[in-house]
């Protein structure tokens, strides 16, 4: 389960709001004939591409299942980038996810873990820092279910 809920968070609460590129080329916009110069910095919008209806489907609904063997395959390629792609991309996302997934699988099997009465939702961010981050951090609830 830990497979389909990590990178369905990592769509959805994307850390970082953009990748930042160099057109290594000339490139002519199809659409409105735009051209890009070479040597232009790009900013691409990865809430905006995760976010986005045409690429998944009620993008503001948690659906780990987007990420499920079958349904994976589906995902149009270069939508979903939460560590880049292509040769600047994150060295360190294979350690960082499994890290993740470890210290998840870990938590959730011997806690419960649940929302206090304090916790903001929707979620309040803040705009004082350049990755997504809550305001007021996340408080959680941790009941311990397995004996030590």
């Amino acid at each position: 389960m830990v497979c389909v809920i990590v990178p369905e968070t990592l769509r959805k609460y994307t850390p970082f709001a953009f990748l930042e590129r160099v057109c290594s080329k000339d490139y002519l916009e199809p659409v409105t004939g735009t051209v890009i110069e070479k040597g232009t910095t790009v900013y691409i919008s990865l809430h905006g591409l995760h976010k986005d209806p045409e690429y998944f489907q009620e993008p503001e609904r948690f659906d780990p299942e987007r990420f499920s063997e079958e349904n994976k395959r589906s995902i149009t390629p270069f939508t979903y980038l939460p560590f880049g792609d292509g040769p600047h991309n994150c060295i360190g996302s294979r350690f960082g996810l499994m890290s993740v997934k470890c210290c998840l699988t870990h938590i959730l099997a011997e806690y419960e873990v649940s929302k206090r009465p304090e916790t903001p939702f929707p979620l309040e961010y803040s705009n004082k820092s350049i990755v997504l981050a809550s305001s007021g951090g996340i408080p959680l609830k941790f009941k311990r279910v397995v004996a030590p």
